[in-house]
């Protein structure tokens, strides 16, 4: 899990590579794009001569380099390519985005040309254009090796790899967006903050407003339908203190490393958790619904719970291990301590070490109105001890934006917390006045799954906010959520 959240991050860096580019970099830029460009249709009609004659046949035809990656069920790829116009010879370059959802493993580099016979088509690509498609591909870094990878009515794809390895089957979301830094538009190039301070901080939103990053996919449409989003990438500081009651399962207990077995002569009562964790989150707006993060933090805890002992049973466990025998003299006084009496050991498991978790937050909004649907899963790694467990987390919410003006926006919120913690402690536990140690291991759970949620956030501008909120009123269940984020 750990592996695969750092190369969901890589993807997500991969994704939002393509800056803004200085002025006085932009005619070298064209010219190198001009040339890769040229280079590409030489190359394909080198290899296969029948792409000039649907070249010559063509209205125009679109050339970018690529660099692609995906890992398990989440992909990527982005370039930016020039897109000829043969019966006017204008050329107009263009941001390629694709987001891959399926199964597949890999990254590569390649080089595609796509051939337009459909002039409406055409002006459709001129202007940006998203649409979904179904891809299933094999590679393995054969630099050269060109292809038709899809030919339909009004236009044909052909590509000739690069370099890397990658097997991919994905449904495939792809957006070409112009590239207003490279291409002369006639438009402004300062563009109108877009999540909600723009009139407050005194301009007026009376011409087209236009989204200049990279990320979401299909941001433009929803700006130009009328809504706001926030910046779409970010980083978090955050702080979560969780104390709860504990469900126990799973005793199992050895002497001096013998091997652990189930016990019947116990019970477990009382059990708690408390942790402190510490968190850096990243996060990034994939599409202006779906949010996606990966989390390393830290986490401090204790994992208290009552060790309720059947003497005579305790006794007979010892004789069976030849840990203990009654009829020597030696052992008459541990014997007579534990013959008809019970015992309460107070077992408090401290860990400490680090957390790992990726998830997805779902979200939407009409109006002042709003919800999001964040899941998580983190795993837990207790360095220099033997606990360790992983939890899942839902947390369903509503609420309302209030405007503050110049001060920003503060959306209030209520909702639901679902958080589902297995933990395995494992320890040693001694009889009080005696040095008989019990080896011990117990799966713990969280008692109550559910709490009601109160929260807030503060938007401060349009690249802080600050976020509090508290878990509880329903339960065992108290967690106090704190955090400070930057978006860019």
């Amino acid at each position: 899990m750990i592996a695969r959240g750092l190369i969901i991050v890589a993807i997500l860096a991969l994704l939002q590579a393509c800056t803004s580019i200085p002025v006085e970099q932009r005619p070298d830029r064209r010219a190198e794009l001009n040339r890769t460009a040229d280079e590409t249709v030489a190359m394909l009609v080198e290899k296969d001569p029948s792409i000039q004659d649907a070249l010559d046949h063509s209205v125009g035809y679109f050339t970018s380099e690529v660099s692609a990656a995906n890992v398990a069920l989440i992909g990527g790829a982005q370039g930016i390519g020039v897109l000829v116009d043969q019966r006017t010879g204008e050329r107009t370059f263009l941001n390629v985005k694709r987001f891959d959802l399926g199964p597949g493993l890999g990254v590569r580099y390649f080089r595609i040309l796509v051939i337009i016979d459909d002039p409406d088509l055409l002006e459709q690509v001129s202007r940006g254009k998203t649409f979904t498609a179904g891809g299933a591909d094999i590679t393995a870094g054969s630099a050269g090796t060109a292809s038709t990878v899809a030919a339909k009515k009004g236009w044909s794809v052909h590509m000739v790899e690069d370099s890397g390895a990658s097997v991919t089957a994905t449904a495939r979301m792809i957006s070409l967006r112009v590239n207003r830094d490279l291409t002369d538009t006639g438009i402004s190039e300062i563009g109108i903050p877009n999540i909600g301070f723009g009139i407050e901080d005194g301009f007026e939103d009376t011409e087209r407003r236009w989204w200049d990053h990279k990320m979401p996919f299909f941001g433009q449409e929803v700006i130009d339908k009328g809504y706001d989003l926030p910046l779409p990438y970010g980083i978090k500081l955050g702080y979560v203190t969780v104390e709860q009651d504990q469900i126990l399962e799973n005793l199992y207990i050895g002497k001096d490393g013998s091997e652990k077995i189930p016990i019947e002569f116990v019970d477990l009562i009382n059990a708690q958790s408390n942790s402190d964790t510490y968190q850096l989150i990243y996060d990034t707006w994939i599409f202006p619904f779906m949010n996606v993060f990966a989390i390393l933090g830290t986490i401090d805890g204790n994992a208290p719970v009552d060790v309720l002992v059947d003497g005579n049973g305790f006794r007979d466990w010892l004789e069976e291990l030849d840990a203990l025998d009654c009829s020597r003299p030696a052992n008459v006084v541990i014997c007579n301590l534990l013959t008809d009496n019970e015992f309460l050991l107070p077992i408090d498991a401290s860990f400490a070490g680090n957390n790992y978790g990726i998830g997805v937050n779902f979200a939407g909004g009409w109006k002042k109105l709003f919800f999001t649907l964040p899941i998580t899963w983190v795993y837990a790694d207790m360095n220099g001890s033997n606990t360790d467990g992983v939890s899942i987390s839902a947390s369903p919410r509503v609420g309302t934006v209030l405007k503050l003006g110049r001060a920003g926006n503060m959306a209030v919120y209520v909702g639901g917390s679902y958080l589902d913690t297995d933990l395995t402690v494992d320890g040693t536990a001694f009889v009080p006045g005696t040095d008989f140690g019990i080896d011990y291991r117990i799966d713990q759970q969280n008692k109550d799954k559910w709490a009601a949620i109160l929260g807030a956030n503060w938007d401060i501008n349009r690249h802080w906010s600050i976020q509090a909120e508290y878990n509880g009123f329903t339960g065992s269940r108290e967690t106090w959520i704190g955090s400070l984020t930057f978006r860019f």
